[in-house]
């Protein structure tokens, strides 16, 4: 299975990136049709979806993406990755 291990740095605290995360991409309709099940615990969204599952962990200026795409979710990885890399670069430096 194919992995996606990515850290962005950003200038937005833990907490205004959850809001972002949770106000600006969760909503999407078009990611929202993929996801299975969203789960916050702290500062760390645990993901489940026809694409695969992981985590998306905040801290202070760092956002770190674990990602483990299902066989289905592998044919996607190069369109999600690239999605994330421009969804997480707005909150960059």
């Amino acid at each position: 299975m194919a992995k996606l291990q990515k850290q962005f740095q950003t200038n937005y605290s833990a907490i205004e990136m959850k809001n972002y995360i949770s106000t600006k991409l969760l909503p999407n309709p078009t990611l929202a049709t993929f996801l299975e099940s969203t789960n916050w615990e702290g500062n760390t969204l645990f993901i489940n979806s026809k694409l695969g599952k992981g985590k998306i962990i905040l801290e202070n200026n760092l956002i770190t993406i674990d990602f483990e795409f299902s066989l289905f979710g592998s044919v996607a990885k190069k369109t999600i990755e690239a999605t994330l890399d421009r969804e997480f670069k707005q909150l960059g430096k």
